[in-house]
């Protein structure tokens, strides 16, 4: 028999918020003086290693910068990073909402994300995001230099939170992470929607969603 659900762990990124904003993907695209379609890869190709922090705000922009023949002029930067929140920054309110619900039901939630830390640097001082600090336990790969779906950072959480694996379930946008969560023996569910999930997750005793 499984044990009983006790904490919910949530994923940034499609889960609490919603998907990126298309819009913000055109502006990015558009000031890196890439075609769409391209910048959209190249957005993505080195992302995990900014995530982790092996590179930073800089070394990040300026490669793409780069392939258009384009540098990083001054202030520039600054715009790209708290553009590329803007695309990320809608916040799924039903979700929040429901993590508001699981807290007053008596279930622990916490967030694990992989997070750049200029992204992060801006969602903490941004009162828009003060939520994040209702969460128990918040794990970003920028500061563990470990991303999802590396086993490591499921154990980081895991000792943050001082949970056994099975008591938890992971909810993340992304199939590959889903597999390193089950890997590490917490029960995980494939995020697309909150209509999608709202059945099996009532399945396990948790409140609507």
């Amino acid at each position: 028999m499984q044990q009983p659900v006790t904490t919910v762990i949530f994923d940034y990124g499609g889960v609490l918020s919603l998907p990126v904003d298309p819009d913000s993907i055109r502006t990015l695209a558009e000031w890196c003086g890439l075609p769409i379609e391209r910048f959209a890869a190249e957005h993505m190709r080195e992302r995990l290693a900014y995530d982790r922090a092996d590179t930073g705000l800089e070394g990040y922009w300026a490669r793409i910068l780069g392939l258009a023949g384009s540098t990083t002029a001054p202030g520039l930067l600054e715009r790209l990073n708290r553009e590329d929140l803007r695309g990320w920054g809608r916040i799924n309110q039903r979700v929040l909402a429901w993590s508001r619900r699981l807290r007053a039901a008596g279930f622990r939630t916490a967030v694990l994300s992989n997070m750049p830390q200029p992204l992060l640097d801006l969602m903490n001082a941004d009162p828009g995001f003060a939520w994040l600090a209702e969460f128990e336990a918040r794990v970003f790969s920028c500061k563990e230099r470990l991303v999802k779906p590396e086993p490591g950072i499921y154990r980081v959480l895991l000792d943050r939170l001082g949970e056994t694996a099975g008591s938890c379930m992971f909810l993340d946008d992304s199939e590959r992470n889903v597999a390193g969560a089950r890997g590490a023996g917490i029960r995980a569910f494939h995020f697309r929607s909150a209509d999608e999930a709202a059945g099996p997750l009532a399945e396990l005793g948790l409140p609507p969603l």
